[in-house]
């Protein structure tokens, strides 16, 4: 049955005996005006919905994610999926939507939300997005407001008390406190005298607003723009025609358009959408931004006032890279088959390169009884196990060139955040799942599958051999006590050619009744790369047992997206062409043997 409530969960999702899910339909922003001042149209929002996608949920303090701080991985909770934008009864009145998935659906955070709504109490508290937008200065109802008019990139959603917006941000960090205004919005003093001195007003309003705007401050470019707008409607109740020419007005209220370098990017950003077929011609985007209609890829050949409006202070390498780092985070949160990895290994964020050290403790004996009067025992304290890793940086480098461009090879430019995507998953993947096909020495100098671990077998895959592995798993013991962990597999893990009998395992034909191994329901895991075609794994819930662990630095994911050099004065390229480097930097180690069994077959 669909309910309305007022609080930002929509829903929780159950199965078809009602039963919990651990799925919430949540609100994760609401148009129009939030709580501090910043409006979100509903265009903005329709536009964010596929970034959402993917994105981390963190739980954190009010101060904690004002201060844009709390990304610690004991602080996450789930991730969003499924997110749609839903229109509201009028204009910017819609939300955006989505389902998120917990990580742990019987833990406290997904036990206490399940009973807010079950009890009503969902207004206790909300969420709020941790975000980068592109914003505009405007009015709304008369009163100054920030106008988010496109995002850049989705940190995170984190759940807190008191969200600002219906349950969302800016970067800005939307909730009812304050963030400082981006560095890199602000402006120069040179800028700012350039963009009054460029305007169509009379010399004297010129020489007042750059007296007012210097030294500039905390002034952006929209601010400035604005106070232009400000300036020319005063002066245009003096002139004939009511309008100062060059600036354009309707006479009728503030009207806020979009800037120049807003309409490339997102022109930029249609053109590397699949989806989106409304720009085709790499080549008329370039036309578009730079006026070179000889493509020479200099500077003296190019509409210069077109290329100020389009690039803003940026170039045309960094404008084209933006949009091609917003595609690579897109692609890199879809799911594809180099995902598996992630049900083998724990993530966790890494500060710098020095070598990080695991330690895992052993357990502690039963507990003595003690008798009246006596005092009680120390108990024998608990040895340990060290494993080490350090984070390496993997990265390369793709060309866009010139020729690329004038020949309009749009396949080929299209491709460049794919493939770079399509690389940088697939290595990592390769290197998680690695631990399980090379069986590398561990932190206690034996490999991870040897006799003396008990987890290594000699059984081609069929019901008994899988059984036999099961049992080595549960039989494993904790150091110190020797008692038996009792912890089976989750997964199965096999190369290609043996995903059909390892499905076939868990399957019942005519017999009406499972056998042993069929009730089990392993998930099978197929690995592409694997090219030993009788070799097979099983491997523990990572949640059970943290057999692998994965760090990255900065606690980033995604892979990043440079400019790998500058262009030469005079040119937008260096060499004819424009060189884009990506760069993952993260490492890992094996931190318990016990979650795993191999067979090795002759």
């Amino acid at each position: 049955m669909d309910k309305t409530k007022d609080g930002v969960i929509v829903a929780p999702e159950t199965g078809a005996n009602g039963t919990f899910k651990g799925k919430f339909r949540i609100r994760i922003i609401r148009a129009g005006l939030s709580g501090n001042g910043n409006f979100y149209p509903d265009q903005s929002l329709r536009d964010a919905a596929e970034q959402f996608n993917g994105a981390r949920v963190f739980v954190k303090s009010d101060a904690e994610h004002i201060a844009a701080k709390g990304k610690d991985v004991r602080n996450l909770i789930g991730r969003i999926s499924d997110v749609q934008f839903i229109a509201g009864d009028k204009v910017d009145a819609g939300e955006l939507q989505g389902t998120l998935e917990m990580i742990e659906p019987e833990g406290p955070i997904a036990k206490m939300m399940k009973d807010a709504w079950d009890r009503g109490m969902t207004d206790l508290f909300g969420f709020s997005i941790d975000a980068k937008f592109k914003v505009q200065r405007g009015r709304v109802g008369g009163k100054p407001v920030q106008i988010a008019k496109q995002i850049v990139l989705v940190h995170s959603v984190d759940l807190i008390v008191d969200p600002g917006a219906g349950g969302q941000v800016l970067n800005l960090i939307e909730s009812k406190g304050s963030h400082p205004m981006d560095e890199e919005n602000i402006l120069s003093t040179d800028d700012v005298r350039r963009l009054i001195e460029a305007c169509g007003l009379p010399k004297a309003a010129k020489e007042k607003l750059i007296a007012e705007n210097t030294p500039p401050s905390q002034v952006t470019e929209d601010d400035l723009r604005e106070a232009i707008k400000r300036e020319a409607d005063y002066l245009a109740k003096f002139t004939e025609s009511g309008h100062v020419k060059g600036l354009g007005s309707d006479g009728h209220g503030v009207r806020i358009t979009e800037g120049r370098d807003a309409k490339v990017g997102k022109m930029l950003d249609a053109f590397f959408d699949p989806k989106d077929r409304s720009v085709v011609s790499i080549r008329e985007c370039y036309l578009e931004i730079t006026g070179d209609r000889h493509f020479t890829g200099l500077m003296r050949n190019c509409d210069q006032a077109r290329l100020r409006e389009s690039l803003g202070s940026g170039s045309f390498s960094d404008v084209l890279g933006d949009s091609i780092a917003r595609r690579l985070v897109t692609e890199y949160r879809n799911d594809t088959i180099y995902d598996v990895w992630r049900n083998l290994a724990n993530v966790v964020p890494v500060n710098d390169f020095r070598t990080q050290e695991r330690t895992r403790f052993g357990g502690y004996g039963d507990l003595p009884t003690v008798s009246e009067g006596d005092p009680y025992t120390a108990l024998n304290s608990p040895t340990d196990e060290k494993a080490t890793y350090a984070v390496e940086k993997r990265g390369g480098t793709e060309d866009l060139t010139l020729e690329m461009i004038t020949n309009d090879d749009v396949s080929a430019v299209q491709r460049i955040p794919t493939k770079l995507v399509r690389s940088a998953k697939r290595t990592l993947s390769k290197f998680v799942l690695d631990f399980l096909k090379t069986n590398p020495a561990i932190y206690d100098g034996v490999t991870l599958f040897h006799t003396d671990h008990g987890n290594l077998g000699s059984a081609a895959l069929d019901a008994a051999a899988v059984a036999a592995g099961r049992l080595a798993m549960k039989s494993q013991t904790e150091r110190d006590t020797n008692e038996k962990i009792g912890l089976g597999p989750r997964f199965l893990w096999v190369p290609d050619e043996l995903e059909e009998a390892a499905v076939n395992l868990f399957r019942r034909s005519t017999e009406q009744d499972k056998t042993f191994l069929q009730s089990l329901t392993l998930d099978v895991v197929p690995v592409w790369y694997w090219d030993n075609v009788n070799d097979w794994c099983l491997t523990a819930d990572p949640i059970d047992i943290p057999t692998v662990e994965l760090g990255f630095l900065g606690a980033n994911e995604e892979p990043e997206l440079f400019v790998q050099d500058s262009p030469t004065a005079g040119s937008m390229f260096t060499h004819d062409k424009v060189t884009y480097k990506i760069r993952h930097i993260y490492g890992g180690t094996v931190t318990d043997y016990r979650g795993a069994y191999k067979s090795v077959v002759a």
